[in-house]
């Protein structure tokens, strides 16, 4: 086992040199990330590299640095702190700023719930002398906060808009009184204020709360106020008034504006942001904290089918070796595997990330360190021509590697032999499992031989199915199994097909005693009844006198052939690839197998798109917009299936449901500027056009419609 390896980076261009180069347009992307998402959280040394960066991809890659500086368990597959701000985002987007033009990331309470998170109480405060109001309790952060607790007031002045966060220095206690009472009470207050003018001439303190020496901002309307407060509402609303501090007697409103201003500025100290300058200056040779370097593997990929018809590709990878570290008594290691599967052309057809934990004690490292590390996983995968490329991260040691590997599968039923799959393990159940396997055909498990290397005491095991066979060759075809070295056959057996269990699935056991230490082939042929060879496969193997390592069997489950996941992965394949009817069969599967999942209606409602029933598309999507289920997809998509019956009203609530969660998807705002122009709503047409045309400028065929209004 091979420790962490660093690599130091050489740099490629100089900071000062880079921060010459102009700043660079910023996609919409990149641009709602800069200015919305991460507005509050953001450095300033962050935020001017970013601006710096050139391209796409080095501006998606500080983003994905950006993350990571804020991970707070590395090298495990969760970003808590990614997950958490991205769950205010969607919180407070729903939640607050309703009824008005602002979305609730921009108001007072969006930007300190972001910022700070829930509180740990909030109280309500709602009478006819005042506007309504809410104090936010929260536990201090000693290390940013100086104050075990803190108290944040917000009101509604006027009745109306989102609730404004209150300051001392900037509002006052007077600030918070309603409209209607200041007009029914103006000449008591009036007379109050006179009043108190006379006393703090007189340097008297004030009668409302003598203990308390009041800001000498406030005026006598303001002492009058916070009487009515602490009187007739309540005693811990009249203290937020000057302090932020619960219990505190401090009334140094600068003592609560800097503290004010510390709460908004704590995100920003919480992350050594030096590593941008660094990013920029290195972005030209590899990332700067997730130094990577390249590692050699062995692997296997094989396609086999189930025994429910299904074809599954099969594959295994085994690292040059393997990096942990060390936590107290523990070895960790994580490992990400990005699967990919593309046409022809290279189109994606379907992609996947997985994760995999490793968690040893010494002993336990012990009884492995010598052992290879083999990653065994499976994939569903739909007839035809297709390429599998396989990218494995080693994210405690930044060691990567992959493999690629083209596989064909017949369309229909002709005649074919998959290649052949050597091993020197078998196991075979009494009975086939709920869960599959890589390299597991009912009741077989394979563990296939990556280095092909076999000991004088092994067994050598060849599996291999058959696909295609008719009622006539299945009954009389005879398989010949031929071992070669130096192209002269030392040992030949037959097999007849009908003696396999299924006529598909064929698995045989060679002891190896026989031969000596050399290089050998071995062919495997379909023969029928007149020995005329049909079809054959060949492969070579080694066998050797010498020990061979053990090796150290990592085997992820996947659902059983029946599960909807299988469905979803085909049908998404299928649809990929636009055959639409087969992609409606398997994500109608899918969706109908588990009603309640959004990713498989939202994959079956494309489908239903491109057949051209948006009704379906409705009926299928509106359970979970009646549920109130957040997501941009789901809105949008509603949207479309609305608008598409001519419900352009109903589009019209789905769409603007959508752009509060992205403002700046441009399909949604024109389709949104389409409904509104129908129903005669042109203002708010060109609102949505315009507002397309400032994210992408290049759209004459709205130009065109924005002139004619």
């Amino acid at each position: 086992m091979n420790h962490i390896v660093r690599i130091i980076v050489v740099a490629a261009v100089g900071v000062a040199q880079v921060f010459a180069l102009a700043q660079a347009p910023l996609s919409p992307k990149h641009r709602a990330w800069i200015e919305e998402e991460v507005v509050y959280i953001i450095t300033d040394k962050e935020k001017e590299v970013f601006l710096k960066l050139e391209s796409e991809q080095d501006r998606d890659r500080f983003i994905e640095e950006f993350w990571k500086q804020r991970d707070p368990t590395p090298g495990t597959p969760r970003n808590e702190f990614k997950e958490e701000h991205y769950r205010r985002i969607e919180f407070v987007n729903k939640t607050f700023g309703r009824g008005t033009p602002i979305k609730g990331w921009r108001t007072d309470r969006g930007r300190i719930y972001i910022i700070l998170g829930m509180p740990v109480d909030v109280q309500k405060f709602q009478t006819g002398e005042t506007y309504p109001m809410e104090i936010w309790l929260y536990q201090g952060n000693t290390r940013f906060i100086q104050a075990p607790f803190v108290r944040l007031l917000f009101f509604q002045e006027g009745n109306v808009g989102d609730f404004k966060l209150y300051t001392p220095i900037g509002d006052g206690p007077k600030r918070l009184l309603s409209d209607s009472f200041r007009l029914t009470q103006s000449q008591g207050l009036q007379q109050f204020m006179e009043k108190m003018a006379e006393k703090l001439k007189l340097a008297e303190p004030p009668p409302a709360a003598p203990e308390i020496q009041f800001p000498e901002s406030w005026d006598a309307m303001d002492l009058q106020a916070y009487r009515l407060l602490k009187e007739n509402v309540s005693f811990d609303l009249a203290e937020a008034t000057y302090t932020l501090i619960p219990g505190s007697r401090d009334t140094n409103i600068l003592h609560s504006q800097v503290l004010l201003a510390e709460i908004e500025s704590s995100p920003k100290k919480k992350v050594n942001d030096a590593y941008a300058y660094d990013f920029l200056e290195h972005k030209a040779t590899v990332e700067v904290s997730y130094s990577v370097r390249f590692m050699g593997n062995r692997s296997a990929v094989s396609v086999l089918q189930d025994p429910s018809g299904m074809f599954f590709l099969s594959y295994v990878i085994v690292p040059d070796n393997l990096s942990l570290d060390t936590y107290l008594d523990k070895y960790i290691g994580n490992l990400k595997t990005t699967l990919r599967l593309s046409d022809a052309g290279g189109k994606t057809l379907f992609q996947q990330e997985k994760f995999v934990s490793i968690e040893l004690r010494k002993e336990e490292l012990k009884a492995v360190e010598k052992s290879a590390f083999q990653l065994y996983d499976a994939v569903p995968v739909v007839p035809g021509n297709c390429t599998f490329d396989l990218l494995l991260e080693n994210t405690v040691s930044k060691e990567f590697t992959s493999l690629e590997k083209n596989f064909s599968i017949p369309e229909g039923n002709p005649l074919w032999m998959s290649p052949l799959v050597l091993a020197r393990k078998v196991n075979v159940a009494s009975a086939a499992g709920e869960a599959s396997r890589a390299y597991q055909v009912g009741k077989i498990q394979v563990y296939p031989c990556l280095n092909s290397m076999f000991q004088l005491k092994d067994r050598l095991y060849v599996f291999l199915q058959l696909h295609g066979v008719d009622g006539a060759l299945k009954e009389a075809g005879v398989l010949k199994f031929s071992f070669t070295k130096d192209k002269q056959i030392v040992q030949s057996s037959l097999k007849n097909v009908r003696d396999s269990e299924n006529g598909r699935d064929v698995l045989e056991g060679f002891a190896t005693d026989k031969f000596s230490p050399g290089t050998y082939g071995v062919n495997v042929a379909l023969l029928d009844k007149g020995d005329r060879e049909i079809v054959s496969q060949s492969a070579e193997f080694i066998v050797t006198d010498k020990a061979i390592p053990g090796t150290w069997v990592v085997a992820r489950e996947n659902p059983h052939a029946e599960d909807p996941y299988n469905s979803y992965v085909l049908g998404t394949q299928f649809l990929n690839r636009g055959e639409i009817d087969k992609a409606y069969v398997e994500l109608g599967k899918a969706n109908s197998k588990k009603p309640d999942s959004l990713d498989y209606a939202l994959s079956l409602a494309q489908v239903l798109f491109k057949k051209g029933e948006p009704g379906n598309v409705r009926a299928v999507l509106l359970p979970f917009g009646n549920k109130g289920v957040s997501s941009f997809d789901l809105y949008h998509c509603l949207g479309k299936a609305s608008q598409g019956l001519g419900e352009l009203k109903e589009a019209i609530s789905w769409y603007e449901k959508a752009l509060a969660f992205r403002g700046n998807v441009v399909e949604a705002l024109n389709s949104l500027g389409e409904c509104y122009i129908k129903i005669g709503d042109k203002a708010q047409a060109l609102k949505a056009w315009k507002k397309s045309l400032e994210i992408n400028p290049k759209q004459d065929d709205i130009k065109k419609m924005i002139e004619k209004l």
